[in-house]
């Protein structure tokens, strides 16, 4: 058995005496793992860096076996994670959440918008924004979609503010304000307004964290990553 695929590094972590044990999200293969031969060179494990995008080969005996990848770099964003806190801290909240996709289910959109996201490492505003928009499509992939696009009562587009947790649907001002301690905000960067400030970011990882504990994490009897918790602290620091 062989394919040949791109992938993005989810983890590796060393397997045996010199081995790694590599989990990536490929472009037509979704999630999957295999074994990586010499991991622990120091040339590989500079390569072998979780963001970067690798061009792959897998080769088992059977489908069902690990297998083993060979690779070569495709792109490198270790150095630019690296440089950037909030960035290299987006992708410690984007791993944990890929790591939730079945193995081997193609997610070929999750893998573009990945590469995407990780490539617009720009200002630290647009990075969480972006991570922010790439949490709600992971959530839309997965079938658990926002709708952001009318009121749920009025039908109107216009003066959209919140979100129903039960309906996940939009509700304009009018209709929320009296029940706004029972609906969640949308930052006005998800409704068309680039001008984010700190707030927007606070309130839109708190839409996507409450729909992913809901839908994913809680059913799963899993804890969100702590590394969320890192983001918040740096947007109460600034």
């Amino acid at each position: 058995m062989e394919f040949k695929d791109s992938g993005i590094i989810i983890s590796i972590k060393k397997f045996g005496e010199s081995a790694g044990l590599l989990e990536v999200i490929t472009e037509n293969h979704g999630r999957h793992m295999g074994l990586v031969r010499g991991y622990q060179s120091k040339n590989n494990k500079a390569l072998l860096q979780p963001g970067n995008t690798l061009d792959l080969i897998w080769r088992a005996r059977l489908s069902e076996h690990l297998g083993v990848f060979n690779y070569e770099l495709a792109t490198s964003r270790s150095h630019m994670l690296m440089i950037n806190k909030i960035a290299i801290i987006v992708l410690q909240n984007m791993i944990p959440h890929l790591k939730l996709l079945p193995e081997r289910e193609i997610f070929s959109n999750i893998f573009y918008l990945t590469e995407n996201t990780l490539d617009l490492l720009c200002d630290d505003t647009k990075i969480i924004e972006n991570f922010i928009k790439w949490e709600l499509f992971f959530l839309k992939e997965l079938g658990y979609g926002v709708d952001f696009s009318e009121c749920a009562v009025t039908r109107t587009k216009n003066n959209l503010k919140y979100v129903s947790p039960k309906s996940r649907r939009a509700v304009s001002k009018i209709i929320g304000d009296p029940y706004k301690d029972k609906l969640l905000e949308i930052p006005a960067f998800l409704l068309g307004d680039h001008k984010s400030k700190k707030n927007d970011l606070v309130k839109g990882l708190l839409l996507t964290e409450f729909f992913l504990k809901q839908d994913l994490y809680i059913p799963m009897e899993l804890k969100i990553t702590t590394f969320r918790d890192s983001l918040y602290k740096l947007l109460n620091n600034n």
